[in-house]
């Protein structure tokens, strides 16, 4: 008993004193996607905000490949001194969700620092297909089963798992499309070359105004923000369906509490300010700041909600 009791003691006076001279060199944020896309601009707003409240330069270090794996691996194997983050995504619950090989434990090879942002896909089609509404798109699936296609983003990825789940909830047919990033699979839509797909919310309905685009149904829970009148799955008499994509900070597993508080209270602060919000919306995404149990339980959730998306659909990772 006391040797427990002394061992928390120490534990929290090492911690605290690792926060007395934190940072004490210039900190890095991994990206496991390449530079330009919704992530890496979510890392440099964050960055420089953290920059400017710790004192020190933050590096971005876009690590892209392998479904993120790289470069949580690369976090996982970092030094638990706080100078080292990893701005991950719902991939990180996804690969998890699979339950294949990974060089590290989802769990609890990782301390969890803050959730960053949160966003619905928006399901989408092209004018040509004459469909203005979501139950005049899903009546035309019913009647053609098999002939229509949707857009994905690889087996991996949340768009094909939420297709795959929608499909038989709703007891259409549609053929799989997989296109490598939401660039290419938002351009295939538009252009025609595929029936559905779903995209960033704040994308779909610039190009839904712009008239190259119809939004059909949001996967929040609620409408977006960005686009209030655009129905919820729910709303659609699909009540048990919701998709969120979120970003989150997560730092090595032995970093210590006092350094997770630090850079969680930057991180936060940064969120509820206006610039890094304002970045964030130009990616598509909404600011939504977390404590760290809340952003654990969060992950915890999400990996239970895919697992259960990978068993009704039998869906199975990229390459396998």
């Amino acid at each position: 008993m006391i040797r427990s009791v002394l061992a928390l003691v120490l534990t929290a006076w090492f911690s605290a004193a690792a926060a007395q001279g934190f940072p004490s060199k210039p900190l890095r944020i991994l990206v496991p996607f390449p530079p330009g896309g919704g992530t890496d601009i979510a890392a440099r707003a964050l960055g420089e905000h953290l920059g400017r409240d710790l004192g020190q330069p933050v590096v971005i270090d876009n690590r892209p490949g392998g479904n993120s794996v790289i470069a949580t691996d690369a976090l996982a194997r970092a030094a638990p001194d706080g100078h080292t983050l990893l701005l991950t995504t719902d991939f990180h619950s996804i690969n998890a969700a699979f339950g294949v090989a990974l060089p590290y434990d989802s769990l609890k090879d990782f301390a969890f620092v803050s959730r960053v942002s949160t966003s619905p896909l928006m399901l989408v089609t092209y004018p040509g297909t004459g469909w203005k509404t979501f139950a005049e798109a899903i009546a035309a699936a019913r009647a053609q089963p098999g002939k229509l296609s949707f857009a994905s983003l690889g087996t991996s990825s949340p768009h094909y798992l939420g297709f795959e789940w929608f499909k038989r909830i709703a007891k259409i047919e549609l053929i799989d499309v997989p296109y490598k990033g939401g660039g290419p699979a938002l351009a295939a839509v538009m252009g025609g070359q595929v029936s559905f797909s779903f995209v960033v919310a704040s994308n779909g309905i610039r190009q839904a105004q712009a008239g190259k685009l119809v939004a059909l149904a949001v996967t929040g829970p609620t409408r977006a923000r960005a686009a209030p009148a655009v129905p919820t799955f729910a709303e659609s008499g699909y009540p048990e369906f919701a998709l969120l994509n979120w970003y989150g900070i997560l730092a090595p597993g032995a970093t210590p509490r006092a350094l997770i508080g630090r850079l969680n209270a930057s991180i936060v602060a940064g969120l509820k300010g206006t610039d890094v919000p304002a970045r964030l919306a130009s990616a598509g995404v909404d600011a939504a700041p977390s404590t760290p149990e809340e952003l654990e339980t969060w992950v915890r959730n999400d990996i239970a909600h895919y697992r259960r998306m990978i068993e009704l659909t039998g869906a199975k990772p990229e390459g396998r």
